[in-house]
């Protein structure tokens, strides 16, 4: 699906804000997926309760999660995630540009 470069440029500011990092691009989906499951791959390792506490701030689907959660390899892992939270902050940009005009 092809999203405007607002709605880009808006789910990964608010992405930036949420997992305080400056460096996610705005351009292009699969880099942004990438970078999005390094970063949730080594919150897996390092701080699981932060990446639990991103996902409910976020409002990622919670059974879609754990769905997430059942594969056995962290990196697929961290790939389905990111995809779900990068979904939905696709959905809340489109819904805040919408609501904006």
């Amino acid at each position: 699906m092809q999203y405007s470069p607002a709605i880009l440029t808006s789910a990964t500011n608010h992405l930036q804000k949420v997992f305080e990092v400056d460096n996610l691009p705005a351009k292009d989906l699969e880099t942004l997926h990438y970078r999005l499951a390094h970063l949730i791959q080594k919150l897996l390792y390092s701080d699981f309760n932060r990446l639990l506490h991103i996902l409910y701030r976020i409002d990622v689907d919670e059974r879609k999660v754990k769905e997430a959660m059942m594969a056995e390899e962290p990196e697929i892992i961290a790939e389905r995630i990111s995809r779900l939270i990068i979904k939905r902050e696709l959905q809340k940009a489109e819904i805040r540009f919408r609501y904006s005009q």
